[in-house]
């Protein structure tokens, strides 16, 4: 990847490495003392800085646009109180190992005072709070290696497994005086995690094949590598259910017809003999009954291209460490080739009438088959817009409120055109900034936010 020497004061530096890299838009919440940065932002036309009036709302805006395509957001906000205010959603970015880059600029508590207004305590470190939400973090000395931290944050944020990452510099390096530094061109070069062994997709392959009642569990592992449309047509091969990790209605879309919903209900009504989780960060409620679920499975596998795939997934039979996207298309090979579809057909139709009864059970749990007068029932609103969007050729749907739960939307051939995003970790007030997002990730589609009031209430700066 070519260098490129260039001269500018060091806001400029960072503005023209985010543009070198790829970035249209800085999601921020501005202060007086990086003033400057601001102002080198706004004189470059190859970015666009879009504010937010509470950092929560400019953490939500950077993780709804890096939900839809799985592309680097990234954000600024003002200080060590900024940090603060930020984290409340920052838990929803990690949870979902969201591929955000995080800029803070901080003050220096050693050299002088020890105390500084808005910045954290001389104790700390400038990245201390944000650590425990982050990936990896670093703090900027020398202004000369602002390019190649910007460069490299964005590298390990987009590396897997995803996930959000903190670049802290001293305020007092963003002067006026020019340097002279080298600008890396182009977007890092995406890392992606390998194939499979043939012996595990054989393995993989024969499981799926010998189970009576097996299951697939779905992870965002599998949308962060382009696999959805691949693990819905195994899936409607084998005659397998699939139900989703908490946080994700894309890895299948819930609108599949053989989606039962989150994991949870479907293996207890269900009892698959076989579980395979692909692209699955297992979590639970720090008992023991976390892994519960997996009990009733005489076989159980983990597909995925880190460690945290495998953690949380007790008794593995086989683990498969590779890229998720990549073990479908090997898996898919096999299939056509050794496992002929109509041999699953009677287990097919019994998998299409599962999850058409669980879901058919959650809508009429949901809703009153009574009419309110003055009130808009839950599946009417969930239908028109599921339906509208579909109309017209498909949109996305981000939601944060639990009376129209997504994975209540009807069934359509392959999942339909439609996009469902929600909030991984459950912090209020991601549903106000993630349509946002959403929206200048996907300008060509119409976008729908569902929010909750309490949602409303948290991040109403939003509006």
């Amino acid at each position: 990847m070519p260098f490129r020497s260039y001269t500018g004061n060091p806001s400029q530096v960072i503005v023209e490495q985010l543009v070198a890299s790829g970035i249209k838009h800085l999601f921020y919440n501005p202060g007086s003392r990086e003033a400057r940065f601001f102002d080198s932002l706004h004189s470059n036309p190859n970015i666009n800085g879009v504010i937010g009036l509470h950092e929560g709302t400019v953490a939500a805006m950077a993780g709804g646009f890096a939900q839809v395509n799985s592309q680097p957001a990234v954000m600024s906000v003002h200080l060590g109180a900024g940090l603060a205010q930020s984290l409340g959603q920052m838990i929803n970015v990690w949870s979902a190992a969201l591929p955000v880059v995080m800029i803070t600029f901080v003050g220096d508590t050693g050299s002088y005072a020890d105390r500084i207004t808005l910045d954290l305590g001389h104790n700390v470190g400038p990245t201390s709070i944000g650590a425990p939400f982050m990936k990896a973090n670093w703090t900027v000395i020398e202004p000369e290696g602002l390019a190649t931290a910007v460069d490299r944050a964005i590298k390990v944020a987009m590396t897997p497994p995803f996930g959000p990452v903190h670049i802290a510099a001293y305020d007092r390096i963003l002067g006026p005086e020019p340097i002279t530094t080298s600008i890396v061109e182009g977007p890092p070069a995406r890392a992606i995690a390998g194939y499979p062994s043939d012996s595990d997709v054989e393995e993989l392959a024969r499981i799926l094949h010998e189970a009576k009642r097996s299951m697939i569990y779905v992870g965002d592992g599998v949308n962060k590598s382009g696999g959805e449309r691949q693990l819905g047509a195994i899936a409607d091969h084998f005659g397998v259910n699939v139900a989703s990790m908490w946080g994700d209605l894309r890895g299948v879309s819930a609108a599949h017809p053989l989606h039962c919903g989150y994991f949870r209900q479907p293996v207890i009504d269900l009892e698959p003999d076989a579980i395979i989780a692909i692209g699955v960060r297992h979590g639970g409620s720090g008992n023991a009954a976390d892994f519960n679920l997996f009990k009733s499975a005489k076989k159980i596998v983990a597909i995925g291209s880190d460690v945290e795939i495998f953690e949380n997934i007790p008794g593995l039979d086989l683990a498969i460490m590779a890229d998720e996207s990549r073990t479908l298309e090997r898996l898919a090979e096999l299939a056509n080739r050794e496992y002929e579809s109509k041999g699953y057909d009677d287990r097919r139709t019994a998998a299409l009438a599962n999850a058409l009864r669980l879901k058919t059970e959650r809508r009429m749990a949901l809703q009153s088959a009574t009419e309110i007068p003055g009130y808009v029932r839950p599946l009417a609103l969930l239908d028109a817009v599921d339906q509208g969007l579909e109309n017209l050729g498909g949109g996305l749907i981000t939601t944060e409120q639990f009376a129209v739960p997504l994975e209540n939307v009807h069934a359509k051939t392959d999942g339909g055109n439609n996009i469902y995003i929600r909030p991984a970790g459950g912090s209020e007030g991601y549903g106000m900034g993630a349509p946002l997002g959403a929206k200048l990730a996907a300008p060509d589609k119409p976008v729908v936010g569902m929010v909750g009031d309490g949602s409303v209430y948290y991040s109403d700066s939003a509006f």
